[in-house]
């Protein structure tokens, strides 16, 4: 099989340099170095431009406390520690003693219907937490439009005698409505809820 011609549509390019210098004899050094140069492959001319800057922009303030600038097209901030102020250490408060609570006794019909006496023999309390829970369910229950208070719960404690020395006796009432047992329905006033209520159904009669 012939062969094909090869193409000739390629173009070839073809440098031909004469060198004409007048040198010192016996200096080829200089020659040299022309014909080298010469004979380098042009390279592009890299034209380094200096950006103009604004002056007032690359100034930097010494007391500059934030540093803006930008990475993957994210703006990140550089904040720089101001000097912490030394401050002296306050002086832990000595804590006082908390005074006892100063209770009064209440003028209260605790008698008539159903006495309280009887209810809380009905539902015999065990505890102070009971004691303020059954105090608080019989107003709620045959005293209704009493607003119960510390006093009252106190009053009643006199009433059946039963132990009333308590450092912080309103505490009783705040911790019961810390557990959601009763709830404030003023400043210092009181009311049982529904989960109070189960609480003293569950003491049941006296054995």
């Amino acid at each position: 099989m012939a062969k094909q011609p090869a193409s000739k549509n390629g173009t070839s390019r073809i440098r031909f340099i004469m060198l004409e210098a007048e040198i010192p004899e016996g200096d080829l050094n200089q020659i040299t170095v022309a014909i080298q140069n010469a004979l380098k492959p042009a390279t592009p001319q890299v034209v380094q431009q200096r950006s103009s800057t604004n002056p007032s922009a690359t100034v930097l303030s010494a007391t500059a406390q934030e540093i803006d600038f930008e990475i993957d097209g994210e703006a990140v901030v550089v904040e720089e520690d101001a000097p912490s102020e030394s401050k002296s250490p306050r002086q832990a408060r000595e804590a006082k003693p908390r005074k006892p609570t100063s209770m009064k006794v209440l003028d209260l019909d605790l008698n008539s219907a159903t006495s309280f006496e009887s209810f809380a023999n009905s539902h015999p309390p065990k505890n102070d937490t009971e004691r303020n829970l059954v105090a608080l369910a019989w107003f709620k229950e045959h005293r209704p439009d009493e607003v119960v208070t510390a006093n009252h719960v106190y009053t009643c404690y006199r009433a059946l005698k039963w132990p009333s020395g308590i450092e912080d006796f309103p505490g009783v009432l705040r911790n019961l409505k810390a557990q959601q047992l009763v709830k404030s329905v003023g400043r210092g006033q009181y009311e049982i809820n529904h989960l109070g209520i189960a609480r003293v159904e569950k003491l049941g009669p006296a054995a």
